[in-house]
């Protein structure tokens, strides 16, 4: 019974500190690096619109309390 507990559900299933590595064909790399650029380029304008729209009010706040 002890043995039951010990069995993977899925036989077929690779043993444990056995890692299964994807290799990627060039047309999914150039994909995953638009894909990073578009990720990146959204953060970046992200941080940009923050960024001025705290200055902005900041700014506003400063001109109201002078």
């Amino acid at each position: 019974m002890s043995e039951d507990l010990n069995r993977p559900e899925n036989p077929d299933a690779a043993p444990e500190g056995e890692a299964e590595f994807v290799v990627l064909t060039e047309e999914q790399k150039a994909a995953r690096k638009r894909r990073n650029r578009a990720i990146a380029l959204g953060l970046f304008v992200f941080v940009g619109l923050i960024f001025v729209t705290t200055m902005v009010r900041l700014a506003s706040n400063y001109n109201a309390g002078a």
